[in-house]
């Protein structure tokens, strides 16, 4: 990386960052416009559908995904869109990480 961009950073401590929700699957924690998580093997994130565009990024670990009737497992690093109103579920296969952009929000 350029040494000038490197000074236009800030460290960050990830302590300091929100926490939006957290319970027996993990943490989401606030990043501006999107949502970083970490999932625990065996727990689902998201069995539902919603009006926004969602992107997904599987930044660690293998998952099982199902968008609409298709299901596949999928593992990091991996971009996943998910379109408006598309029932989605992703389930944790080892612990996962992601980051949350909600088109819409």
């Amino acid at each position: 990386m350029p040494r000038q961009l490197l000074s236009m950073g800030r460290r960050m401590n990830i302590k300091d960052l929100e926490i939006i929700k957290s319970d027996e699957r993990g943490i989401m924690y606030n990043c501006d416009k999107v949502k970083f998580l970490f999932r625990k093997k065996a727990t689902i994130n998201a069995n539902r559908s919603h009006e926004d565009l969602e992107v997904l990024y599987l930044v660690k670990g293998e998952a099982k995904l199902t968008i609409g009737d298709k299901t596949k497992t999928v593992k990091a690093p991996i971009k996943i869109e998910i379109p408006r109103n598309t029932c989605h579920k992703l389930v944790a296969l080892t612990d996962i990480e992601l980051i949350e952009d909600r088109k819409g929000e």
